[in-house]
């Protein structure tokens, strides 16, 4: 059984694959560049153009994710689906392979969200927790020199 293309249901939506593949790509390596910045100590004079081009990609991204009435990250992640798709089978996939797999890294994407979200509670409690020892051993350490 042959699936009908993403051209047959969505004209503008093929289109805007087509068109926006290369940017989602640049798009990744620009937060990729934010990240590497982010990590490097001598590295901070990189920040701002990293940020400034992850910027100006996600407003054209997000210009034609308007016009399609979709949210941007959404375009993003089918353009991204598509192209995975794309070089997994070596041709376009089909509108219900692409459904698919929307569906397969929505699911994803919910069970890491919820991770990331534990993962985040947990690390502020370590953190408040190792702020309040911290303060508490230097009042300590004045207390056993006051004694001393």
């Amino acid at each position: 059984m042959t699936g009908r293309t993403i051209a047959s249901h969505d004209p503008d939506l093929a289109q805007t694959i087509t068109d926006m593949a290369a940017a989602c790509h640049r798009l990744a390596l620009a937060e990729e560049r934010i990240v590497l910045a982010h990590r490097a100590d001598n590295a901070a004079h990189l920040l701002p153009t990293a940020v400034a081009s992850a910027g100006a990609i996600r407003d054209t991204i997000a210009t034609r994710a308007a016009r399609l009435n979709i949210k941007p990250f959404g375009l993003r992640l089918i353009i991204e689906e598509h192209e995975r798709l794309r070089e997994k089978q070596g041709r376009r996939p089909t509108m219900e392979q692409l459904e698919r797999a929307l569906e397969a890294a929505t699911d994803l994407l919910t069970r890491r969200a919820q991770a990331d979200e534990a993962y985040k509670c947990e690390a502020e409690f370590h953190a408040r927790r190792s702020t309040q020892m911290a303060e508490a051993s230097v009042n300590a350490v004045a207390y056993l020199r006051a004694c001393a």
